[in-house]
């Protein structure tokens, strides 16, 4: 089966073919924010997002909701298709924002409009689908927070967003996001201000909802955790580029990339010795506007060489992923994780989070 295809054969409900976002600052060279982004999310999959902070996935879904278009200095190349159709004004994504697309942002305080209350703002998202009668309307109000783990939805329906905690205004973004019943969900970083338990509670709403309503997720987070639990297919993302892609049974034991490699390689142990340093990748994310030349994880990745340092890798297929490597393979960890880690230790770190959720 192709990758993005239906198991039914239908085309993909998201595609983004080579998507750009360029930040052009007045008196100043431009940033390239995402380079050449391409991923799809079929109906009733959750695909996972992955990468450090400042790796563009903020603004690849910002921009799949028709955000970033919206700022005269951005400039937004590439295609975005939902259902086969090309959204390329705003009034495309507009009539799509909120009812068959919906998003969860990352900052649920900033979000939420101050002078009105939960109880209004979630009327607003429900009436994207259509209008119930008063009473039906308010009881679909209350089952929506008591989805989200809200167990006195009366009182936070009256209460305005600054009278919460930024928890419990989580909840209530996500529940207006699943207001109208999207087809398409987009989720940033969606649990992270809850604590362990309602996230376990979002996480499982959320796969419910995919496969009772066939809704098609895309999930941003940092929690290789999560994306080992929930994932149908994993998107790893550096520097504003895809650097693979595949599913997670391969990302987590079979990672093609280096970068892909380190990230799990930076995963601490709970369990055997303690290690003399954290694992971690050396190095940061490069700033847009300091890009180095060629490959953009050169700088820390431990098998750069001189073809590495001026040419940008192509995305290639390489067994069940695909990358933007010249050396894609499993070589071991970054080398700063095998200097402090035995042997045995890296392939639990990489298999480990596997493991705990359970898929094969």
């Amino acid at each position: 089966m192709i990758m993005g295809e239906s198991a039914d054969g239908s085309g993909p409900l998201l595609e983004i073919d080579r998507v750009s976002v360029t930040l052009h600052r007045p008196g100043a060279s431009s940033l390239p924010l995402v380079r050449e982004a391409t991923l799809e999310v079929r109906a009733g999959e959750i695909v996972v997002l992955v990468g450090e902070s400042g790796s563009g996935k903020s603004v690849t879904v910002r921009t799949l909701m028709g955000l970033m278009q919206l700022d005269g200095d951005v400039e937004v190349g590439g295609s975005i298709r939902v259902d086969g159709v090309e959204l390329s004004s705003d009034d495309q994504f507009g009539a799509l924002r909120g009812r068959d697309l919906a998003m969860v942002f990352q900052e649920p305080m900033s979000s939420l409009d101050p002078v009105f209350t939960v109880g209004s703002q979630l009327t607003e998202a429900l009436r994207r689908r259509g209008r119930l009668d008063r009473q039906a309307e308010r009881e679909r109000l209350r089952e929506l927070l008591r989805e989200v783990g809200i167990s006195d939805p009366d009182r936070v329906l009256r209460s305005y967003p600054h009278q919460l905690s930024g928890g419990m205004c989580q909840r209530v973004m996500i529940a207006a996001a699943l207001a109208a019943r999207p087809r398409l969900l987009l989720a940033d970083e969606p649990t992270t201000a809850l604590d362990v338990t309602i996230q376990a509670q979002i996480l499982d709403l959320i796969d419910r909802l995919r496969i009772e309503a066939d809704l098609g997720v895309l999930l941003v987070t940092h929690d290789l955790g999560v994306a080992a639990e929930v994932a149908d297919r994993v998107v790893v993302m550096y520097a504003g580029r895809v650097v693979e892609t595949a599913a997670p049974s391969t990302v987590f034991t079979r990672p093609a990339h280096p970068y892909t490699q380190g990230l799990l390689g930076s995963i601490p142990l709970i369990t055997g010795p303690r290690p003399d340093r954290l694992p971690a990748i050396d190095g940061s994310v490069p700033d847009p506007g300091q890009l180095p030349s060629g490959c953009a994880f050169h700088p820390r990745c431990p098998r750069a060489d001189a073809q590495c340092a001026v040419e940008d890798p192509p995305v290639v297929a390489f067994g069940d992923s695909t990358t933007a490597c010249w050396h894609p393979g499993q070589e071991g960890l970054v080398a700063a994780v095998q200097d402090h880690t035995p042997p045995a230790e890296q392939h639990e770190m990489a298999t480990g989070p596997l493991q705990k959720a359970g898929r094969p």
